[in-house]
């Protein structure tokens, strides 16, 4: 089905109005191959270390070069109705609700970069929260890149059971800098009352392209928070689409981007307002240095009879530099009368009375406009609730900002 559908859609190009603001022609150009079987390089505990955020505990799946190492992995323990494996371990297994729920939510028709992961479609994490069970610890999964021109396409299912409640940190990140391709596509069941916190942290090499899709569908009654870190890349997309398919269900959407050179995010997201008496909110916020662009693209959409519903979306983007581009596009589509829905968008510099009041408070113009950047981006990151994350961003956000004053001083 991935193949036909490749052929008959084809790579999106900038006449496709989800397109219009980011070229992936060179991208399509391309060829990618995976790193077959054997071929890979062998990595060490040692190096991957520094992706851990000092939690080596976490169980984890680590996958290198699109491909599940064992080795490196740590599997929880033997726990009723938990189930965390590689996804070609699914595939042989033969589980019922594996064979259910794969592809039901992200379709290959979706994009041509959908349709080229279902096509390739052989490894990722198969993750099972049996109901009402309660993981104390995050699941790690943790995706490295270490072959310059290779291509990763990787597929997550995740299904969490009614009354379960799990958090999962996603890290894409390369040992070494060079190009090459990563293509992640995720589907995400949330069952009746489940709990389900989503972390996602993208830190591939400068020269890397990241291409991802989302598909989460949340029942009566279920919490879902998504949040999104776009630190790496050259060209990255990132599609998060949301189904609150029950009553009282609430999503979470939080984003932040920090991008510089000539690089270029782009983020779009959807919040399907499916049933009444939900809620859904969205920050997303961008740090702009450089040439680097970064494009936004939410909507929120309401169904007929979704009643009740309240939804409120945001994107702020802050540009350090003047040559930096921001494209932004919030969404309404509502079919209710009876509903609170906002939305709202900003784009700006540093306030020169900003910096001048810092400035009469002792402090140099580099370390005020550090210290307001900082405070603009640590919105989304003190939102965090996996603390060694949290601390993680922190010194990652102010290392990358330290750098971007000094380089426009």
């Amino acid at each position: 089905m991935g193949r036909r559908a490749l052929v008959e859609k084809g790579f999106p190009t900038r006449s496709n109005e989800d397109w219009k603001y980011t070229d992936v022609s060179g991208l399509a150009r391309r060829v990618f191959l995976p790193v077959a079987s054997g071929l890979g390089r062998k990595l060490t505990e040692e190096e991957i270390s520094p992706f851990l955020y000092e939690s080596p505990q976490w169980p984890r799946l680590v996958f290198v070069d699109g491909r599940f190492d064992r080795e490196l992995s740590s599997l929880p323990g033997v726990v009723p109705g938990l189930v965390v494996a590689s996804l070609a371990e699914g595939l042989a297994g033969g589980c019922g609700s594996f064979e259910r729920c794969l592809g039901q939510l992200a379709r290959p028709e979706f994009s041509g970069f959908t349709a080229q992961n279902s096509a390739a479609l052989r490894e990722g994490a198969f993750i099972r929260i049996a109901a009402g069970a309660k993981l104390e610890s995050p699941l790690h999964l943790l995706f490295l890149a270490t072959q310059e021109g290779a291509g990763s396409y990787l597929r997550n299912l995740i299904i969490v059971e009614e009354g379960a409640a799990v958090t999962f940190v996603e890290t894409y990140a390369s040992v070494e800098s060079g190009d090459y391709f990563t293509n992640t596509v995720s589907e995400i069941f949330a069952g009746r009352d489940a709990v389900v916190d989503c972390y996602r942290l993208q830190m591939e090499s400068p020269s890397a392209f990241h291409v991802s899709h989302v598909e989460a569908r949340l029942d009566q009654g279920s919490r879902a928070s998504f949040t999104t870190v776009n630190a790496g890349g050259l060209l990255v997309r990132n599609d998060l689409n949301v189904q609150l398919a029950g009553e009282h269900c609430e999503a979470t959407l939080n984003g932040l981007t920090l991008v510089n050179g000539d690089r270029h995010v782009d983020n779009h997201t959807a919040i399907d307002h499916a049933s009444p008496n939900c809620a859904s909110h969205e920050l997303y916020k961008a740090v702009l240095d450089g040439r680097a662009r970064s494009v936004f693209n939410g909507k929120i959409f309401v169904r007929p009879g979704a009643q009740k519903t309240d939804a409120k979306q945001t994107n702020r983007s802050l540009m350090l530099s003047p040559l930096a581009t921001v494209n932004t596009k919030p969404q309404l589509e509502i079919f209710a009368d009876d509903v609170k829905c906002t939305h709202g968008a900003t784009v700006g510099q540093l306030r020169d009375e900003e910096i001048f009041y810092l400035r009469s408070r002792g402090m140099s113009e580099d370390t005020a406009r550090q210290l307001l950047t900082y405070g603009f981006a640590n919105d989304i990151v003190e939102k965090i609730r996996v603390e060694p994350v949290r601390a993680f961003l922190d010194r990652l956000q102010m290392a990358t900002l330290h750098a971007s004053v000094v380089s426009e001083g």
